[in-house]
């Protein structure tokens, strides 16, 4: 069963869920508060621009014209990333709590073991890392561009499905031979000694690709859908808080309303760790393949050697990271470096726009807006140097259940398809 929405039901709810960004924040969230806190983020976060002009070659049967469109930029509430212990604690109540209720099960099943609420498996001995479950599920407010394009209608699902292992699937052939390519400029010193391991997965990776077919064959076998009907019915006045975005952008740039639709999809599940258990808690440690791995320095949310809240390699769930809220932060980079691009050793959906317009540089550059346990209104770079304060960034802000919710505002710069396209200027 699909529901659409009318532009119409915008006005009525507007003023009710403006006044819920403006609530003061609670441990967790529901999905109207998302949203509402979401549009109040917009005039900090969307910066929208001009940025030139695009050219594209019309061809039909009375010959070829050259035909041209606005190129612009802004950031789109694309998806919400979270981080939590166990199921139960997870911030995100309506949608996230119960989807990682159910892949719980679904990840024991792939993996053959009981997956405990730590993020671990009762099999582990005690580990003194930080250790936490994460998913990325797509933000309903994340779609004004497409709720533009579509005249004011909007299609939404009643149902999460799981990802599938598309992505996955051409790990071998395509991401793989690119990390070999990337051990080439590493100093042969470092590759014969703390790069040894996988330089000989690397030589010899019968063993790996093995592993690899086995859990594509688990996951595949996993069918899960999720009945999201409830949330769907609650959201449908606040759709108007999506169109407000919009009107936010419109202000700020003397009526435009050329935007760039973002990858995401209403409440689409891009990632959870509980499906990609074997990867995510390293059952099959595909992910010490790249340098970035073993290399200090490559990778960190920070400034490298001096100064880094953590590694983003590797993907896992692990990591040395004492402040429950910088902790957090680094996770969420881990999976924000996987869902947005293609052939990444994980069970994932990419984050990838829809046809119909021409991407520059996509899924480069990105900032965060905390959600949950406190609301914010702003965005923030990961990994600023808080090394001279007297304070840690984080400081007030974290959750006695150690969940945390974060909304990605991806930058997009792009233009509309106008046929075959030739150029642009800049």
């Amino acid at each position: 069963m699909m529901q659409r929405i009318s532009k119409h039901l915008w006005p009525t709810a507007a003023a009710c869920f403006m006044g819920l960004a403006l609530a003061p924040a609670s441990a967790s969230t529901i999905t109207p508060a998302i949203i509402a806190n979401t549009v109040s983020a917009a005039p900090s976060c969307l910066k929208y621009r001009v940025e030139g002009v695009c050219f594209f070659l019309r061809c039909g049967l009375g010959g070829c014209t050259i035909r041209t469109s606005i190129k612009i930029s802004h950031y789109v509430p694309d998806v919400v990333v979270s981080t939590y212990n166990a199921p139960t604690q997870h911030p995100w109540l309506d949608v996230g709590m119960p989807v990682a209720t159910v892949l719980t099960g679904a990840g024991s099943t792939i993996t053959g073991f009981l997956l405990d609420s730590s993020a671990g498996n009762l099999d582990a001995g005690a580990n003194t890392a930080t250790f936490k479950s994460a998913d990325a599920i797509g933000n309903p407010a994340g779609q004004f561009a497409a709720l533009l394009a579509s005249d004011g209608m909007l299609t939404m699902p009643s149902t999460i499905s799981v990802p599938s292992i598309s992505e996955l699937s051409k790990f071998p052939s395509q991401e793989l031979p690119a990390i070999g390519r990337g051990w080439v400029n590493v100093p042969s010193s470092i590759v014969e000694t703390v790069g040894k391991d996988a330089k000989a997965m690397l030589d010899a990776p019968q063993a790996l690709l093995s592993s690899l077919s086995t859990v594509m064959r688990a996951v595949d076998g996993v069918r899960q859908v999720m009945d999201i009907m409830d949330t769907v019915q609650q959201v449908q006045g606040a759709v108007a808080g999506i169109a407000q975005i919009a009107s936010i952008a419109s202000s700020m740039t003397g009526g435009s309303t050329l935007f760039c639709p973002g990858g995401a999809s209403f409440f689409g599940l891009h990632f959870q760790s509980e499906l990609d258990a074997p990867f995510w808690r390293g059952v099959v440690p595909v992910e010490m393949l790249y340098a970035q791995s073993w290399i200090p320095g490559l990778g960190e949310v920070g400034s490298g050697y001096t100064q880094t809240w953590g590694n983003v390699y590797p993907r896992t769930g692990e990591i040395f990271q004492t402040h429950p809220v910088k902790a957090s932060a680094v996770l969420a980079e881990r999976v924000a470096s996987i869902i947005y691009k293609s052939s990444q050793p994980h069970v994932y959906t990419r984050v990838k726009p829809a046809s119909g317009y021409r991407y520059f540089r996509e899924g480069e550059v990105r900032k965060w807006q905390m959600l949950s346990p406190l609301a914010s209104s702003t965005c923030v770079d990961f990994g600023s140097n808080d090394s001279l304060s007297l304070t840690s960034w984080g400081d007030w802000e974290t959750d006695s259940s150690d969940g945390y919710a974060w909304n990605l505002w991806q930058h997009y710069t792009c233009c509309r398809q106008r046929g075959l396209y030739l150029y642009s200027v800049p």
